[in-house]
């Protein structure tokens, strides 16, 4: 079992911010960033069984992006949305019906760029447990946690190398866990969330 407490959980997101938000600034230029289309997801966190959990979806096999993908609750940012925070949240109440005054943003872990063409902000916030998830069907197939003592053990993911656009990408993939395969952009997602809680090797 792993000691991690809320308020060392929140510490850990909050340096790691502060951290990925220098060396963002050294990656991308102004005319880069307009590129992309602003996104945002949420890492859900919880407490069960005395372990953190987090939170995933996997995709319907109607949403136009990444069907049948397991990934974490988000979308696009929309013209109301006040910021990107406001996105994560939104996007997580249409997709799974958790309400924004349930989560307790822990911070972000910057942003990350994905082959679609979107600038993905990464969320994390705690989500109480139990909770009644209200599945959006036409955007969520099903909903699965996921313990971070599982994740955090090096034994359970692995490199692949893909051809995209006629280049080699390496590609994360963990194992499958309760039938469910967590790879790509979402694994490297949760990759930085375990290097920020410093539970990666």
């Amino acid at each position: 079992m792993l000691h991690l407490t809320q308020s060392g959980i929140q510490h850990a997101i909050q340096s790691y911010q502060a951290d990925v938000a220098l060396r963002h600034r050294s990656v991308y230029t102004r005319d880069q960033l307009d590129q992309f289309r602003r996104a945002a997801v949420m890492i859900p966190m919880f407490e069960y069984n005395n372990d953190w959990h987090i939170l995933l979806t996997q995709r319907s096999d109607t949403v136009e992006d990444h069907r049948g993908q397991v990934a974490f609750p988000g979308g696009a940012r929309e013209k109301e949305d006040k910021d990107l925070s406001e996105t994560a949240l939104r996007e997580m109440q249409e997709e799974i019906g958790v309400k924004p005054e349930d989560v307790d943003i822990f911070g972000h872990l910057g942003d990350m760029s994905i082959l679609t063409g979107f600038l993905v902000r990464i969320y994390v916030g705690r989500i109480p447990w139990p909770y009644e998830i209200k599945i959006a069907r036409e955007e969520v197939k099903s909903v699965f946690s996921i313990p971070i003592p599982w994740l955090a053990d090096s034994e359970n993911h692995h490199i692949q190398f893909r051809n995209y656009a006629g280049r080699e990408v390496p590609v994360i993939f963990f194992d499958y866990y309760d039938g469910y395969q967590l790879w790509g952009a979402s694994a490297e997602m949760t990759l930085g969330l375990l290097k920020a809680l410093n539970l990666s090797g």
